[in-house]
């Protein structure tokens, strides 16, 4: 939407410079200093295509667009332009007015599709608490994108597969398990954990035990019909606790696929590697060179017993992606410890001359550390009775907190909205704390700051939100028959402010998309949110400044840029993942 407010003056700039619009465009946008302007743009380059000074022509564009009644001043070498905030108000509110998403809405995909692979947890194992991290920016991306008009492919690529179920399968036979023993649990994900745990344990001690998993994971590579059996059952407890947690986050998915799935798959990449005779021979492995590529170990194809590997099946999965999806990009959301792993085998892809080579992205990101209050420190996990929490103990301690707060602060809710403002907020918390960070970073958490209504938090976006629901409430009880909006009561600093903020969340939706950043999004949120408090709270001083102030025509006016704020602080709260609640 800044597009809206530029392009008339960079109309006028690119006809007196006699050069394209886009070249114009692409220079003039927000000062790097707040308060200097509403518009800046540096003459350097357009002085240096020219012959001539930078702040000499600065001052020459100035006069010229003076004398178009438009507020400009030189600066040196850089042009300030001061906008009018009826007019601004006028442009963007006429806008929204028509379509009131369009603020985080874009068209630089056009039309392209993407599959970005998420989340993909382990199979025996409950989500550990760092399984926020993929989970979160990959759910946030795959909206970011959506909104930026790519046709997204969801896709949860599950660890299930690999000698591990070798080993889980060796430990139910040695011990005598049956199925009654596992009805009988209950926490059946655990009870696969802790067999997990045990049985590794023996394989340690005993080499006869380590021969007996690699003896099941062979029956695995083979299909035995009993080996799958158990897999299946395996698979399945584990993935219905793995959707409770995606239903609590409402995180949805198009394509389960996992490493299960293109075990045999991989046969097709391994042949193709063979014929351009890039397969050798290493300990009985077949490994890529890739010492062409400046890369120092060879990306294992298989084991030496024949069966698949990792860099295997990735392959496998993203050669059917390509034709079930015919992908433009494809992105992997995984952390910054399995670079190595997605170097390794794009440059196997790039080597085999897949024209999609280049389209591939591996989306890592730092580790996340919760503080422990039990052992006073910084961990993976917090403990909780000296058991490590796992994503769904923190979700659910996170809700449970929450419904305290509100509680406390708005008792008289119904129960019903409570537990759901509850949720909101508690899931809220949780997100936003790894959200609001740049992904490549490390991040921490401690409930206590997460679930802090001042701050760069999810709970005081969602409050910000809760209270420019709660204004257009009380208008609608105060003005039945409202007067018509007249653009030119909105004179105020703080409302053009807020009105320019409101025009520059589409650039920086598109910056989140193309960095592959939601904290992009996420700090121009908390930065909406900041100048909708810092105008309500002029009110407070000022009655005038008031919304909902005595003069009908100034207070339906201000409601419209109440209204336009609301929409996009609750779209970007969705595209973020979160809930916007209307009451809190």
């Amino acid at each position: 939407m800044e597009a809206l407010i530029n392009n008339s003056i960079a109309e006028q700039i690119s006809a007196f410079l006699d050069v394209e619009l886009a070249q114009v465009n692409k220079v003039l946008g927000a000062p790097t200093k707040a308060g200097m302007a509403d518009l800046a743009m540096p003459c350097f380059q357009f002085a240096k295509a020219q012959g001539c000074n930078p702040a000499e022509l600065a001052g020459k564009i100035a006069t010229h667009l003076q004398e178009n009644n438009i507020d400009a001043q030189a600066a040196g070498p850089f042009l300030n332009i001061t906008l009018s905030c009826s007019n601004i108000a006028e442009t963007i509110l006429s806008a929204l007015a028509e379509n009131d998403q369009q603020a985080l809405q874009s068209s630089i995909g056009d039309g392209k599709n993407v599959c970005v692979d998420f989340s993909s947890p382990n199979i025996a194992k409950h989500l550990a608490f760092h399984h926020i991290r993929s989970t979160g920016i990959g759910n946030a991306l795959s909206r970011i994108y959506k909104a930026c008009a790519w046709n997204v492919t969801r896709i949860n690529f599950l660890g299930d597969w690999g000698t591990a179920f070798g080993r889980l399968i060796a430990g139910w036979k040695r011990e005598g398990l049956k199925l009654e023993d596992l009805e009988q649990s209950e926490d059946k994900v655990k009870f696969f954990n802790e067999l997990y745990v045990r049985i590794s344990q023996a394989a340690k001690e005993h080499d006869s035990v380590a021969d007996e998993a690699r003896e099941w994971s062979k029956k695995c590579e083979e299909d035995d019909p009993e080996a799958l059996q158990l897999w299946e059952i395996i698979r399945n407890i584990s993935l219905d606790a793995a959707k409770e947690i995606y239903k609590l986050l409402n995180i949805n998915f198009d394509d389960w696929n996992g490493e299960a799935h293109y075990r045999k798959a991989g046969d097709g990449i391994v042949a193709d590697l063979d014929a351009k005779g890039l397969l050798t021979e290493d300990d009985g492995a077949k490994v890529v060179d890739l010492s062409d590529m400046k890369m120092k170990k060879p990306c294992l194809i298989l084991r030496s017993d024949g069966g698949t590997l990792y860099a295997t099946r990735d392959m496998a999965a993203c050669e059917d992606r390509k034709k079930l999806y015919n992908f433009n990009r494809s992105l992997y959301v995984v952390d910054m410890g399995q670079s190595l792993h997605f170097k390794e085998w794009f440059a196997v892809i790039k080597k085999l001359g897949r024209e999609y080579a280049d389209d591939l992205r591996h989306i890592g990101f730092g580790i996340v550390q919760m503080w422990d209050d039990e052992n006073q420190k910084w961990a993976r996990a917090a403990a909780r009775r000296g058991v490590p929490m796992t994503l769904m103990d923190v979700l659910q301690e996170s809700i449970t907190r929450a419904r305290e707060i509100i509680e406390e602060k708005n008792p008289d809710l119904p129960e019903d909205e409570k537990q759901d403002i509850a949720k909101a907020v508690g899931c809220g918390a949780v997100l936003f704390n790894d959200l609001k960070n740049n992904r490549k970073g490390d991040i921490k958490f401690k409930f206590e700051d997460a679930l802090n209504m001042q701050g760069e938090t999810g709970p005081y976006l969602q409050f910000a939100h809760a209270r420019l629901c709660s204004i257009e409430r009380k208008f609608a009880d105060q003005f039945p028959e409202p007067s018509k909006a007249d653009y030119a009561t909105l004179d105020r600093d703080d409302e053009k402010a807020l009105l320019l903020v409101i025009a520059r969340l589409q650039s920086q939706l598109e910056r989140a998309c193309e960095d592959d950043d939601p904290s992009v999004l996420a700090h121009a949120i908390i930065d909406l949110a900041s100048h909708v408090s810092s105008w309500l709270s002029a009110g407070s001083k000022d009655h005038s400044a008031r919304v909902l102030c005595d003069d009908a025509t100034t207070a339906s006016t201000r409601i419209e840029l109440v209204k336009a704020a609301r929409i996009c602080l609750g779209q970007g709260l969705h595209l973020l993942g979160l809930h916007a609640p209307q009451r809190m």
